[in-house]
């Protein structure tokens, strides 16, 4: 039997337990005390207002043979549908290392399950008393975590629509700078597309009706490139989009939903670690000058999906700061870190929370309060329901670019986002979860990022492991949050041989529901991290026949994950399944 003292957890963490269900449900007495408390309130809020009405549901009704069969047919259904979910994917356990999601949080979901309760739509004050209130709580919150000084923003259904958020603002700011510069009588669409506020304030009102017609997005698009070609004395070939190559996959859907075709996204190249390049960065923005492509917005990344790299967020940022002071240039910088905007958290005079990260990537975090723009997924690192989403900017005068109403809603003027959000009715669920997380868990250290420093300390050691004890393991350098790539190489092994190998083992993983260990599996292309790439095979001094490298994947996010408590160590048992499916490969020679 276990020393009781020697597997006791520090005070602090203890405490963070007391936020999550447990594998084995085991605070399961309290969660049922608060969520009978939340169904009780939402009853009595009902029955108190306005008693004097009456009761719609009489005795009778109740009785009535219709009634009661109706509620036993329901029963059934609802029992039914709870078994179908009981074979659902166990994203609970600690075995569960696959995609980028865990356990919830208890405060997100009671405040995920009080607001579906009350069901408030966001999309003005006069349809959510409460709610979009909450939400501006909420926003303030992500944003003071991330460093802006206020911010302004909304909650979206989850990253990809938040990112789109982003690029329907900067087009906006971008074709409508360039629209009245052009008319102003500068003959550069590129400089015309970056005046400034300052600029574009003290020419606007003079050319803004007559400016209107060379706005690609607000008339006929193609009338309006053959006004520009004659303004600039060239082919108007439209803005462009400066994003890295291992950019999220709603950046190529964006090209496409706001018309600026796939061309328009300019790819900025990777460096040997598979980050942004910031020199090829500088090369595709004089490539813009050069080509007199405006340019809707630079893009880097905290937090990628394949592996959670994180870019030079800092070094993007001071580029575009000196283009700024020395040419004059604003350029809209936005920071995807759907993924990895909780990593914020990490951030403060702890250095056993902040340590795990490398200076460099602590430098880019400190950064992100200088970005024009940013999202972020509390579904994600936030330990939030699905769906939650963000999209925050530094600066009200980017967040109101352009604005859509409604006649049958009342908007205000100074409290709703409705007019200019994409999304017309948002739930506020999403919202009050985060808000819940930002008083109970907190965004400082001591709260996130306490429970995140662990999960990054665990992918560190299980990368160790997995080195010394499983024959032939590649673990895929990256080094900045706890996302792990793998594959399964001998040496002087052929890419395509080592690809066959390991997606064989991926689907060991992933033959049933019943599976000891779930993993997911993802792929890195030799056109987009060349320099990458070719690193990574020369690991095991392979050859190149293929263009991709297939790699296992596995997400640290579990809080559970190496418990003292527990009679498993989940990390020595996956190493343990991880060698004898190695060895059963071997076995068959593949």
């Amino acid at each position: 039997m276990k020393d009781k003292l020697a597997t006791l957890c520090l005070s602090e963490e203890a405490a963070l337990k007391g936020l999550f269900l447990g594998p084995q449900a085991e605070n399961s007495q309290w969660v049922s005390a608060q969520i009978n408390a939340l169904l009780n309130s939402w009853f009595e809020w009902r029955r108190s207002f306005r008693p004097g009405d009456g009761r719609a549901v009489s005795s009778a009704d109740m009785e009535s043979a219709d009634y009661i069969k109706r509620r036993q047919h329901t029963d059934d259904v609802l029992q039914e549908l709870a078994s179908r979910f009981e074979q659902e994917i166990p994203k609970f356990s600690p075995r569960y290392i696959g995609h980028m999601f865990s356990e919830t949080s208890l405060p997100a979901l009671f405040g995920h399950i009080l607001t579906l309760l009350h069901n408030p739509n966001n999309i003005s004050g006069e349809s959510s008393w409460v709610g979009v209130t909450v939400e501006e709580e909420a926003i303030t919150a992500l944003a003071q975590m991330m460093g802006f000084r206020k911010g302004i923003g909304h909650f979206t259904s989850g990253g990809t629509i938040a990112n789109f958020e982003a690029v329907y603002r900067a087009r906006t700011r971008c074709v409508n700078w360039m629209a009245a510069g052009l008319e102003q009588g500068c003959c550069s669409a590129f400089a015309s597309a970056a005046m400034g506020y300052r600029s574009y304030n003290e020419i606007s009102h003079g050319v803004k009706a007559s400016a209107e017609r060379l706005n690609p997005f607000e008339g006929n698009p193609f009338i309006a490139a053959q006004e520009i070609s004659q303004k600039i004395g060239r082919d108007f070939l439209g803005p462009v989009l400066l994003i890295p190559e291992h950019k999220h996959y709603s950046w190529t859907k964006s090209a496409h939903v706001f018309g600026l075709g796939a061309e328009a996204l300019w790819p900025v190249q990777l460096d040997a670690h598979g980050h942004l390049d910031i020199q090829d960065l500088k090369r595709q923005i004089r490539r813009a000058q050069l080509e007199d492509r405006p340019i809707v917005m630079v893009v880097s990344v905290l937090g990628t999906t394949e592996l959670g790299m994180i870019d030079p967020i800092h070094e993007v940022q001071e580029l575009l700061d000196m283009y700024r002071h020395v040419e004059g240039w604003h350029i809209w910088h936005h920071v995807d870190a759907a993924y990895g905007g909780f990593l914020c958290s990490l951030k403060g005079e702890n250095q056993e929370v902040s340590g795990v990260l490398s200076e460099q990537s602590l430098k880019a975090i400190e950064a992100m309060g200088r970005a024009t723009s940013v999202t972020i997924d509390p579904h994600k690192l936030g330990y939030v329901p699905y769906s939650s989403g963000a999209f925050i900017t530094a600066d009200e005068k980017d967040y109101y670019q352009r604005s859509f109403g409604a006649p049958y809603v009342n908007f205000s003027v100074n409290k709703d986002k409705g007019p200019f959000t994409l999304e017309g009715s948002r739930s506020a669920a999403g919202a009050v979860a985060t808000w819940m997380t930002a008083q109970c868990v907190g965004f400082s250290q001591e709260g996130y990022g306490r429970l995140i420093a662990r999960t990054i300390r665990l992918r560190k050691e299980m990368e160790e492991v997995l080195r010394e004890n499983v024959p032939n393991i590649r673990v895929a350098p990256s080094g900045d949050a706890n996302l792990l790539g793998f594959c399964v190489a001998q040496p002087g092994d052929s890419l395509q041989k080592v690809n066959e190998r390991t997606l064989r083992l991926y689907e060991t993983f992933a033959a049933d529901n019943h599976s000891d260990f779930f993993i997911s599996k993802t792929r890195i292309y030799k056109k987009c991290y060349s320099r990458y790439f070719e690193n990574v095979v020369s690991s095991w001094q392979g050859r190149i026949d293929a263009d991709e490298l297939v790699l296992a994947r596995i997400c640290i996010m579990n809080p559970f994950f190496k418990t003292k408590e527990m009679n498993v160590d989940f990390q020595d048992l996956f190493v343990q399944s991880l060698q004898e499916r190695v060895r059963g490969l071997d076995s068959l020679k593949i």
